[in-house]
């Protein structure tokens, strides 16, 4: 089956049908595709970009381990003064 190829704002509008109560705004979705969370290629100069639709949707089912909070982290009192 070939990717479904989206701009982000298509991609939201498609999230959208499937759930339209999502808290996934297209702020987030762009930010995933510069990070490099989310595939991507460049289209025309490079400006725009189209996301690979079925890897947004992976990538919001799954937990990530590195954006979890492992408890709290030590701040050197030192630094505050």
């Amino acid at each position: 089956m070939p990717a479904r190829m989206r701009f982000p704002a298509q991609a939201l509008e498609e999230l959208r049908k499937l759930d339209p109560n999502t808290a996934v705004s297209l702020r987030m979705i762009r930010r995933l595709v510069n990070s490099g969370a989310v595939p991507s290629v460049p289209v025309g100069t490079g400006n725009r970009r189209l996301l690979n639709f079925d890897a947004l949707l992976y990538y919001l089912e799954s937990p990530h381990e590195e954006e979890q909070v492992q408890g709290i982290r030590r701040v050197d009192e030192r630094a505050c003064i």
